[in-house]
């Protein structure tokens, strides 16, 4: 447990120091990234359907 909190303690710390504009960013960014994933993942699964 102890390991888990120190992987995540860089992140809690630059969360609270970033702005609301970086978290902002940062949103858009991980839409945009699950977005891609979803429409790659029905392209993949209508063209192996298809064959």
């Amino acid at each position: 447990m102890e390991t888990l909190q120190d992987l995540l303690t860089p992140f809690t710390t630059a969360w609270y120091q970033a702005d609301s504009h970086q978290l902002i960013s940062f949103g858009i960014f991980f839409a945009a990234l699950w977005l891609i994933a979803v429409v790659v993942e029905a392209t993949v699964k209508k063209v192996t359907k298809e064959d």
